[in-house]
């Protein structure tokens, strides 16, 4: 049977073992560490595949692809003289962490991956970015929604900033709803809308063979209540202050890189 462990049983790390489990007819062994214990435990009860270990040195000692999912500033406590064996491919979801220097910490030669999986891994639906391309973790994240293997941590770095616009969007969607109150639309019906209008956006999104600038054009008119609000509040200053602001996170992650 197939051994994964996860060092950091946060957010993405519980989405990974629902999506590899849920429904699973023959889901693979999951090691866990104690970190984020409630989670951890709660999975265990959940899935009979599903183990919790004492540390962190046990998920690798027991596992054949290891996934390290803590935040970047608690890897040195997190990796703190593990031993990696040469066979065992580790997986790292850190933000901002790149090859060269998690080898440097784990003092391994073992093959290392980065990944940016998204919490829709749980529903099997997120194309997850790998670099560089191996065929174990690729196999891994295609059953996950699909894998992305770019050719070097330079694209990666792009990839990972795009992955900082996805709080915006939510934010954008509580604006309008906020918009909406303000002007005696009661808070539930307007928050219920606003979902229902852009989960049609998310099918419509399911549509590759149209480019996003040919959606945006279909799903509108010549001076329709689309086009105005495009142009009037998305207009060239907003698009480029969003450019600069992808810049900027983008040096930011080359530079902790």
């Amino acid at each position: 049977m197939e051994r994964i462990g996860i060092i950091g049983v946060g957010e993405i790390g519980r989405a990974l073992v629902v999506g590899l489990c849920d429904g699973i007819e023959e889901p693979p062994e999951l090691f866990l560490s104690p970190r984020g214990a409630g989670t951890a435990a709660e999975l265990c009860e959940r899935y009979p595949t599903v183990r919790v270990c004492a540390d962190n040195q046990e998920v690798l000692d027991r596992s054949d692809v290891v996934v390290i999912a803590v935040r970047p500033q608690d890897r040195g406590e997190a990796l703190a003289a593990l031993r990696v064996r040469r066979d065992c491919v580790v997986v790292s979801l850190m933000a901002g962490t790149g090859i060269d220097e998690l080898r440097r910490t784990l003092g391994t030669d073992a093959p290392l991956v980065r990944a940016i999986p998204l919490p829709a891994v749980r529903e099997r639906h997120s194309v997850t970015v790998t670099c560089p391309s191996h065929p174990v973790v690729d196999a891994l994240f295609d059953r996950l929604g699909g894998a992305l293997p770019v050719a070097d941590e330079a694209a990666f770095d792009v990839f990972s900033a795009l992955t900082g616009t996805l709080t915006a969007h939510y934010q954008y969607l509580a604006t309008l709803t906020e918009w909406a109150a303000r002007h005696g639309v009661p808070p539930e019906a307007a928050d219920r809308y606003v979902r229902g209008l852009f989960q049609g956006v998310e099918r419509a999104l399911g549509d590759d063979t149209r480019s996003l600038r040919q959606l945006a054009r279909d799903h509108e008119t010549p001076g329709g209540l689309n086009e105005r609000i495009r142009t009037t509040w998305f207009d060239a200053a907003n698009s480029e202050a969003l450019t600069e602001a992808l810049d900027a996170l983008l040096v930011d992650l080359r530079e902790a890189g």
